[in-house]
């Protein structure tokens, strides 16, 4: 059967030179070779037909110089040099094997899990405070939408469609408030011009004045963000 797991005999990580690396396996029906990815700095995934324990860690093996090298392109989603921003607060980042902590102006990660751990961390974060200050605008801008959805990504941090379906992006948790909030308004307006035209401002400056001096310090923070 297509995607189905390994049995749990096959080991779940390996240490190469000292770097620990998950091992994520996956069965592949009538596969002839197997298929190496590192996919994240820490994490292996590898395809393949049923395979022993020992035949997969000889192939790993085999090539663990190409392993070692892509771990090295790879830079920290969160190194210790790098900040963690949440509600436009920058964190100092520590490392750490438990689960993600806030703690004092300190963010605590484990850096093999850095990746899933904080996108989590923020979509639990934006499903917890987003969807109030939703209805609050929509109530004060007398809107409706369809569906309110989340999506992560790295360039856009909100969009409604011509279906009224309203999405916001989990990464939004890393702004101030205030901005939190311009970018509700500015999808929530888009209810009522589906474009970016003078209009579509005219009814953003009704309820947000400083939209702009707002919409450029989003800009401006942006890049430190990404």
């Amino acid at each position: 059967m297509l995607n189905k797991l390994f049995p749990l005999c096959l080991p779940n990580e390996v240490v190469l030179d000292g770097l620990v690396f998950k091992i994520k396996h996956s069965l592949r029906k009538n596969m002839r070779r197997m298929i190496l990815r590192v996919e994240n700095k820490h994490e292996l995934r590898i395809s393949s037909s049923r395979v022993s324990k020992k035949n997969l860690l000889i192939f790993i093996q085999e090539n663990k110089e190409w392993i070692i090298k892509e771990h090295k392109k790879i830079s920290d989603v969160y190194g210790l040099a790098s900040s963690f921003f949440y509600l436009n607060t920058s964190y100092e980042v520590k490392h750490h094997e438990k689960r993600i902590q806030i703690q004092e102006g300190v963010i605590y990660i484990n850096p093999i899990k850095a990746k899933l751990d904080t996108d989590a961390f923020y979509k639990k974060k934006a499903r917890e405070y987003l969807p109030s200050r939703v209805e609050f605008w929509k109530e004060k801008m007398n809107v409706s939408f369809n569906k309110l959805g989340f999506r992560l990504a790295k360039k856009r941090w909100g969009s409604c469609n011509s279906k009224r379906n309203i999405s916001l992006n989990p990464y939004m948790m890393k702004l101030s408030y205030e901005m939190i909030d311009y970018i509700i308004v500015h999808e929530l307006s888009h209810l009522v011009h589906l474009n970016h035209s003078k209009a579509f401002y005219e009814t953003i400056f009704q309820y947000l004045p400083q939209h702009e001096r707002i919409e450029k310090d989003i800009q401006s923070l942006s890049p430190r963000l990404s």
